[in-house]
């Protein structure tokens, strides 16, 4: 098998191709080249000719250096598979005995690994098997996808000839049929090869081949293109383009391709059969077990979001996307118990934990866009999800099933208030931060970020603290268009001012508040509230003061001194979020206290029984450091 070194473009194509293939199973038709089966052993079909050529010429003490020259200069005509076979073999039982040898495998190829199916035609019968691919052009004389597909329990629909044809069921109605286009070797009398054979095919081949292109959608591979010109013509007129082309092809393309492929505004993907199908069929299994959506996706619904706020009125069709994608969501599979819940083992659970962050992905991208660029009417589409998506499912069983659907509510919490502190959106924000729901359990209202926490958002699951923070990176810097230093500033603040808010809604606040010292340039001791705070392990950046061995939030700490020092002017007070600024400041370095004392344990935990030096700056929720989580991303 070849080796590929594929760009991102190539990437993206096959990912395409899968997407393709898994949404829309057996619109797609195969066509296969030589390139298919040469890493088997097997000859091309003009590398047989030749062969028999230079056999015939041996029989008749001849050794020509151009064997088609010799045979056309001696016979008068060229050289084609039907006459040549009658000069060699003449009863059809000979003829195909003679053919077996170039295509059947003996002891010693089976030993070897020898004309076997290859790893694109066992890719291709798993696609096959799976409904995803129902028809296969093939311009080979070998019967290897034909053995391929019984391997997987398939018995195809063989159409070899144009008697074939004539006799075949309507394409739709099979499971599986494998066209042999230039004929197979197990009749002799079909087999096309020279150029004049291939100038045209017989009226009821031709007619199956037009149906073919004008129906389905193609995937090239192994097929030059350069010796087929009825073939060429036929894809040119015939093929309807409703889907797009593909075509694998690991090397140099020929002229004849590029221009073909260029006018069905096809597109090129540089592998070879093996490596391109191997990939394609992983891809489709894949999305059949996750039930993922395309990522391009993302990228399209943000986009068009983005289009549509710009637009100057209200946006309808963006507003028919949200409800529509949200409805979506709450439809998701696994926010409905299934019967066999109580049996759910942990890789059943992670697998529902993957599927449940695929479905929010695109409901995050569209809420954080219009965090961002929205405005008041535009966060009436979604702010009511947040208390919908923070309720768990209803009924009995295992808490953790149970609270699944709370992990959309907390993915699209983050997502909302990291865009809406990413503008300085802080009356949208206030909303957030002020919202509840209604305890399921005893009925009264509750915070909805007390319920919807970072730290919680994956109960039971052995996966780092870190991971609401991974998933939502790549799809919040999608919809926000941010670098990675800004996107986790904002996601940083946005805890911090949550947290804030949570110490100032303690009851106990106003009293240890109202015995701390006050004045423009006092920076009170607020070890009491700091005590007070509930974090758990977030994505928050702690550093080494050295002061008192203490460690801080930087972010925190700039907060509260601005908050200090623009006072009733500050955004965080215009936006209504605190009346009292010295208070929100306090709140602020008693946040930055409590975290940075767990960034100090955490630290001190990295050298505890061993030498080693004590990093300054921790991130809570991953234990690295800055320079640590840098060389981990990509």
């Amino acid at each position: 098998m070849t080796v590929m070194t594929r760009s991102l473009r190539d990437e993206e194509a096959l990912l395409s191709m899968a997407f393709s293939l898994h949404s829309s199973p057996g619109a797609y038709a195969l066509l296969l080249g030589a390139g298919v089966s040469a890493p088997s052993g097997i000859p091309t079909a003009w590398g047989v000719l030749i062969d028999l050529i230079t056999r015939l010429a041996e029989v008749q003490g001849d050794s020509p250096d151009d064997p088609v020259r010799w045979y056309e200069d001696r016979y008068d005509e060229p050289p084609r598979y039907e006459t040549l076979l009658e000069k060699l073999a003449p009863t059809p039982l000979e003829r195909q005995r003679l053919l077996k040898d170039y295509f059947e495998p003996s002891a010693e190829d089976v030993e070897a690994g020898r004309k076997q199916p290859t790893v694109a035609h066992r890719a291709i019968a798993r696609l096959v098997r799976t409904g995803t691919v129902k028809v296969i052009v093939t311009l080979n004389f070998d019967r290897l996808v034909e053995q391929a597909l019984r391997a997987e329990g398939i018995e195809p629909t063989v159409i070899a000839s144009p008697a074939d044809v004539a006799g075949m069921a309507p394409l739709h109605t099979l499971e599986c049929c494998v066209v042999h286009l230039h004929g197979d070797y197990l009749n002799p009398t079909s087999m096309l090869n020279t150029t004049d054979e291939l100038a045209t095919y017989a009226p009821g081949t031709l007619k199956l081949l037009e149906r073919i292109l004008e129906d389905y959608g193609l995937i090239i591979a192994g097929w030059s293109s350069v010796y087929d010109p009825a073939l060429r013509g036929a894809v040119a007129v015939h093929y309807s383009g409703r889907l797009t082309l593909a075509w694998m092809e690991p090397g140099p393309v020929t002229h004849q391709a590029a221009e073909l492929r260029t006018l069905k505004k096809g597109v090129l993907v540089s592998a070879d059969a093996d490596t391109g199908f191997g990939q394609l069929v992983d891809a489709v299994d894949a999305l059949r077990t996750r039930k993922a959506r395309h990522p391009l996706t993302l990228s399209i619904a943000v986009e068009t979001a983005k289009r549509e706020l710009s637009g100057g009125r209200v946006a309808i069709g963006l507003h028919d996307t949200v409800r529509k994608e949200f409805t979506r969501l709450h439809e998701h599979a696994d926010f409905r118990l299934p019967d066999y819940h109580s049996n759910v083992t942990d890789g059943d659970y992670e697998a529902i934990l993957a599927r449940v962050e695929e479905a929010s992905t695109i409901c995050c991208g569209l809420v954080a866009t219009l965090a961002y660029w929205g405005d008041e009417n535009t966060g009436a589409w979604w702010l009511d999800e947040l208390e919908r998506f923070a309720t768990p499912t209803r009924g009995s069983g295992l808490t953790r099933l149970l609270r699944v659907r709370t992990l959309a509510g907390t993915a699209l919490l983050y997502s909302a208030g990291t865009a809406a502190v990413a503008a300085q959106r802080y009356s949208l924000l206030r909303q957030m931060l002020f919202a509840s729901r209604i305890n399921p359990h005893h009925g009264r209202r509750e915070s909805l970020v007390a319920v919807l926490r970072s730290d919680e958002a994956y109960p039971e699951s052995p996966s780092d603290p870190s991971r609401l923070y991974q998933f939502l990176e790549p799809v919040l810097r999608e919809a926000l268009a941010m670098g990675t230093d800004p996107f986790d500033e904002a996601w940083q603040r946005f805890e911090l001012i949550k947290l804030a808010l949570a110490v100032m809604t303690d009851p106990e606040f106003d009293e240890i508040y109202r015995s701390l010292p006050t004045g423009p340039n006092s920076k009170p001791e607020v070890a009491g509230l700091a005590r007070r705070v509930h974090s758990g392990r977030i994505h928050v950046l702690t550093k080494d003061y050295r002061l008192d061995e203490a460690y801080r939030s930087p972010i925190a700490e700039r907060l509260a001194d601005d908050l200090e020092a623009e006072q009733a002017a500050h955004p965080l007070v215009r936006g209504g979020l605190a009346q009292d600024p010295h208070a929100l400041a306090t709140a602020l370095r008693a946040v930055s206290r409590a975290l940075g004392t767990e960034g100090r344990e955490l630290a001190w935990k990295r050298v505890l029984g061993r030498a080693g030096i004590i990093p300054s700056e921790m991130w809570l929720d991953s234990g690295k450091t800055p320079d640590e989580l840098s060389s981990h991303r990509p």
